[in-house]
């Protein structure tokens, strides 16, 4: 199977740590800050880290020189900004946060640049009776769990690794359909943790497959929403964890790539074209590089796990081809003005459309639920069923939320004769008579499961 061209990984690379230097000479001392949409604004401490673990993730790459001294330069130009008297202190005031501050420190040792001064203050930080005094998710426990790691020089395989991670959605099927971002952003992050970038064996609890297969639903709700920091994040848990590219996967990355040769650069979803379009000069670029310069890290980040052997995406869309009638069927109910990805997958074979079938029918359940059209949802579900191609996690979470709103209809008809101030809701209602007293979902249910 023919693969990206390298040379063109590496272009894109090269792309991002060139944004990342002026990100560093921007942002690295004050942060950005935006009076119009405070929202956007952030300290120095977060491009600082996000830099970092860049260049960490692109030192797998040292070996080809365009990169090696972009790497090098970048480390050289962040280290008296890693180690600031502003780092120094934030340490001071709050040592529970201690590892989060000392974050681009960490990498940098372990890239060639340490700081034994640096180390001996954080050690005495370390000594504090409040030093664990934070309350952490299991995802940000396991962030503490990996920096300390790398800090020591040594592999986290103890049993606080193993409980937080059996504790986080990497070990529990994340919400596809009406989780938050957060969420997803915990589940891709986790996977950067579990292979430290891809310098380690991937460390997880689930098989690898069935959180491959959760990856590709979510690829394909970012896709639809043109979320591409998300969507680019996410692509990583192939070349991360050193599996072969799904045939979604290997076409989101056509569409990123796509998208960044139009654009320039991958854009950013908190970037306001109408505003940008009225700031001029400095006040511009300093806008339009504050709300797209992680978008552009995460495509660099997917171009160095791309480059380690055997991880290159393949050039072609390779997958079992489904019948080109459920295809067909499927895009009747996708809507044709939604996604970058359309395009894209216009000017693929035949072939490759049919291997991306069930990409196609999760992105019509993302669809119908977004616009709370469930009457539709139920027709696609049977569709997939008929066809058994509806075998995602998407489409399971999919014939759950049925039965839930089913469940919750006979829940609120119940209330309505029981208490005369308790309306049912008219949408409800239509539910209710849909699915009370019929096979509605729980058909789909049981075709679901039997093939679990």
């Amino acid at each position: 199977m023919l693969s990206w061209d390298g040379a063109d990984l590496e272009r894109r690379l090269c792309r991002a740590l060139d944004i990342a230097k002026k990100t560093i000479n921007h942002f690295g001392i004050q942060g950005y800050v935006d009076e119009t949409s405070p929202a956007l604004s952030f300290g120095p401490e977060k491009p600082l880290a996000e830099t970092a673990m860049l260049i960490y993730a692109a030192s797998v790459c040292r070996h080809r020189p365009d990169i090696a001294s972009r790497v090098d330069e970048l480390a050289k130009l962040m280290s008296p900004l890693a180690r600031s008297e502003r780092v120094l202190a934030d340490i001071a005031l709050h040592p529970a946060l201690a590892f989060k501050f000392a974050l681009p420190h960490v990498l940098l040792t372990k890239l060639g640049y340490p700081d034994a001064r640096f180390d001996d203050f954080l050690r005495s930080c370390q000594l504090s009776k409040t030093s664990n005094g934070h309350d952490r998710p299991p995802s940000a426990s396991l962030e503490k769990s990996w920096i300390s790691s790398l800090w020591a020089g040594g592999q986290v395989r103890g049993v606080a690794w193993r409980l937080n991670l059996r504790d986080s959605v990497l070990n529990w099927p994340v919400d596809i359909l009406g989780g938050l971002r957060d969420d997803v952003y915990a589940f891709t992050h986790l996977i950067f943790y579990c292979t430290d970038f891809g310098f380690q064996a991937s460390r997880l609890r689930r098989r690898r497959s069935a959180i491959l297969r959760e990856a590709s639903s979510l690829l394909s709700r970012s896709l639809d929403a043109e979320d591409y920091d998300l969507a680019g994040e996410i692509l990583l848990a192939w070349p991360l964890t050193d599996a072969a590219w799904a045939p979604a996967a290997a076409f989101g990355f056509r569409v990123l790539a796509s998208i960044e040769d139009q654009a320039g650069t991958l854009p950013g979803g908190n970037v306001d074209p109408a505003r940008l379009l009225k700031l001029e000069g400095g006040k511009r670029n300093r806008y339009a590089l504050g709300t797209a310069y992680h978008t552009a890290y995460v495509m660099g980040f997917i171009c160095a796990a791309s480059l380690r052997p055997g991880r290159a995406p393949p050039v072609k869309v390779v997958g079992p081809r489904f019948d080109r009638s459920c295809l067909s069927q499927l895009l009747y109910y996708v809507a044709d003005d939604q996604g970058h990805w359309q395009p894209e997958f216009s000017k693929l074979t035949a072939n490759e459309q049919l291997a991306l079938t069930p990409f196609i029918l999760d992105t019509a359940i993302v669809q119908a639920c977004r616009r709370h059209q469930y009457e539709a949802l139920n027709e696609i579900l049977s569709l997939g069923c008929s066809y058994k191609v509806a075998v995602s996690p998407m489409c399971r979470q999919a014939v759950e939320l049925l039965e839930r709103i089913a469940n919750c209809s006979s829940a609120a008809h119940t209330r309505t004769h029981t208490d005369d101030q308790v309306s049912l809701p008219a949408t409800l209602a239509g539910l209710n008579k849909k699915y009370r007293g019929t096979q509605g979902s729980r058909t789909i249910a049981t075709a679901s499961r039997a093939r679990r």
